[in-house]
């Protein structure tokens, strides 16, 4: 089989017609009719460096050693999606609308820059293939003139037009889905391709949050996620809650990666789960560019770096600088009073992870100042 992996950067839950009829994509609909879908699939952070660094080796980013946006470097020794099936003979074509965001990270060499003709070129190729697509054209400004993820869009949140900039995202992300996705998908035999579409995390745009990477609120945490493998009839997932940690153990199934994985996440096809599921994120200061006649504002969130870990239940929310915590709701967000013993439990369940994990241990490489990333990350607003 080949392998399609498409990831649509900052891809809400809420932003695909099968959960908000608003969404007008009846070209994409059609192509993807007999996929099987969730509504139920977490994140494992907000940001898209360690989000698919976890899609590329099924590790948290505790594990993986990527835990924010400006993370310069893997751990060591972690083999990841791309060098396992190039191993095994598949040609391998990844390309990104935004391909300077992975730099330095062990994978970024395999990953091109994604120019027109180049997917439909890589398909000429023959034997087994892996094609990952990065679709950009969903993440802030949406397409805005400016280019500018903090410029128009913090603008109008500022002026209290939230309804314009979700209009301006839902156009963005019906353009890439009926534009660029819903014509590959009818240009390949599905019988031969297994198909994962997902969100990598989504938007907020609250005032604490306009720009995500700050926290580890369900807006920017819950994604859609498609799934097709062929001669399967693609049944519903056996379980109501899943997390994108799952797609890499899912792979290795699939396609026998004798990767010797020894992470928490699962096959999405099994009914086995990890207890708990994991999300963390580390902020990094932001930058907005007020206007000639206001100042830069600089600065994160209170609080650093959060972890959350939840069941289908409940889910837990630490703040690691403050010590503040939120007990809610898994799927609603429902806040929950305080109960006895909670921030006990979850920080010793935390703590197990931690310690138990066949990979936090592993090195991190000795990296030079990156200065091509943080360039990226100041024209995207995440610096």
């Amino acid at each position: 089989m080949n392998l399609l992996l498409i990831s649509i950067d900052s891809l809400r839950l809420d932003a695909v017609s099968r959960t908000n009829p608003r969404i007008r994509t009846p070209r994409f609909d059609s192509s993807s009719r007999d996929f099987c879908f969730t509504d139920r699939c977490f994140s494992v952070s907000s940001a898209t460096r360690p989000v698919h660094t976890t899609l590329f080796t099924g590790l948290y980013p505790f594990e993986h050693g990527v835990t924010s946006q400006r993370s310069p470097a893997m751990r060591q020794g972690i083999p990841h999606l791309f060098e396992l099936l190039a191993g095994q003979g598949y040609q391998v074509g990844a390309f990104s609308e935004a391909a300077s965001i992975f730099s330095g990270l062990e994978y970024a060499p395999w990953i091109s820059e994604w120019v027109p003709g180049a997917v439909e070129r890589f398909l000429e190729t023959t034997g087994p293939r892996l094609l990952f697509l990065h679709c950009w054209g969903t993440h802030a400004p949406y397409g805005a003139a400016d280019g500018k993820a903090l410029g128009t869009t913090a603008r109008l949140l500022r002026e209290g037009r939230r309804a314009q900039v979700l209009a301006l995202y839902q156009r963005a992300v019906e353009r890439v889905l009926e534009s660029q996705i819903a014509p590959l998908l009818d240009s390949l035999d599905l019988g031969e391709w297994v198909v994962l579409i997902l969100g990598d995390h989504g938007e907020r745009w609250a005032a604490e949050e306009i720009y995500h990477g700050q926290t580890l609120d369900n807006a920017v945490l819950r994604v859609p996620l498609y799934l097709h493998v062929p001669g399967t009839g693609n049944p519903p997932l056996p379980d109501p809650l899943c997390s994108l940690v799952d797609i890499f153990p899912t792979l290795e199934a699939l396609f026998d990666l004798q990767a010797g994985y020894r992470g928490y996440g699962r096959d999405l096809r099994r009914e086995e789960r990890p207890a708990l599921y994991l999300a963390q994120i580390e902020p990094v200061a932001t930058r907005e560019e007020s206007g000639p006649d206001e100042p830069l504002l600089v600065g994160r969130p209170p609080g650093g770096p959060q972890w959350a870990l939840f069941d289908a239940l409940r889910k837990f929310t630490w703040w690691e600088e403050s010590g503040k915590n939120r007990l809610e709701r898994t799927f609603t967000g429902e806040e929950l009073p305080a109960q006895a013993g909670v921030v006990e439990y979850f920080t010793k369940a935390r703590e197990q992870l931690v310690s138990a994990s066949a990979y936090a241990h592993l090195p991190r490489p000795q990296t030079a100042e990156d200065r091509e990333l943080d360039r990226r990350l100041r024209e995207l607003g995440y610096l």
